[in-house]
């Protein structure tokens, strides 16, 4: 019996497996305190989130406890969740942690993948550059983006996971107090230099540089924060003033 002749079949194409509306909540609810629609040491409500975003309490719980291991919310008992909240100590601290881990990340990076990384940082510096700086509130999607790349082109999953624990809140942190078109500027010229550095193969200029935008930043929000209570502060005083006005 003669057999039927061999057809050459197409490549099997790989499903994309569908996000969960879990993952999908928690994405939404991340930005929203990312993005200071939830501020930071509100406290949350599931009932009144899951109305928000239109789906049942039961997603919004899930990702309250996948946010409290990024230790985005706090959950205290008998009390409710809130969002995070940081003093001086605490940015210190998660500015310190990310500095270390990006600065080995690019270490490891450049091992792994090199070309790829450098082109990859040379593309997004390029697209924040001719983006401008006037949006400070945009330029957040390029600074990002130019951090990330160099966290994933290391290709280790434990170094991407922990990094990932604090990268929500380095973004909250960025969001509220990068925006004037200076901070941008400065910024762009830093990632501008990183990527000038590593072309030219001056990996270790490239790492301190990497260390010492962080630390710049770390340096800008802590001034930015005293800033902010020294005015709350005088804003108290003064709102004292004119009610003893108002009672003589």
């Amino acid at each position: 019996m003669a057999q039927a002749p061999h057809a050459e079949h197409p490549p099997l194409e790989r499903l994309a497996r569908p996000r969960s509306l879990s993952e999908m909540v928690l994405d939404q609810i991340r930005e929203l305190i990312v993005t200071g629609r939830l501020a930071l040491g509100e406290q949350l409500s599931e009932g009144a989130l899951a109305e928000r975003l239109g789906v049942s309490r039961t997603p919004v719980r899930e990702a309250f406890l996948r946010l409290e291991t990024e230790n985005m919310v706090e959950v205290r008992p008998q009390r409710g969740t809130f969002v995070f909240y940081y003093d001086a100590k605490q940015l210190r601290d998660i500015s310190e942690l990310r500095g270390m881990l990006e600065m080995s990340a690019l270490r490891v990076a450049l091992a792994r993948k090199r070309a790829p990384l450098i082109a990859a940082l040379e593309a997004i510096a390029g697209e924040s550059e001719a983006a401008g700086t006037q949006d400070a509130v945009g330029y957040q999607v390029f600074d990002s983006a130019f951090h990330g790349a160099i966290i994933e082109s290391t290709d280790n999953h434990d170094l991407i996971e922990a990094y990932e624990r604090i990268s929500g809140r380095v973004r909250a942190v960025r969001y509220r107090f990068t925006h004037s078109p200076e901070q941008v500027s400065r910024s762009q010229r830093d990632h501008r230099d990183i990527v000038e550095a590593l072309k030219a193969s001056r990996d270790a200029e490239a790492i301190k540089r990497l260390g010492k935008h962080v630390y710049t930043g770390y340096e800008l929000f802590l001034s930015e924060m005293k800033s902010a209570k020294r005015e709350a502060g005088k804003a108290t005083v003064k709102q004292a003033k004119a009610k003893m006005e108002a009672q003589r």
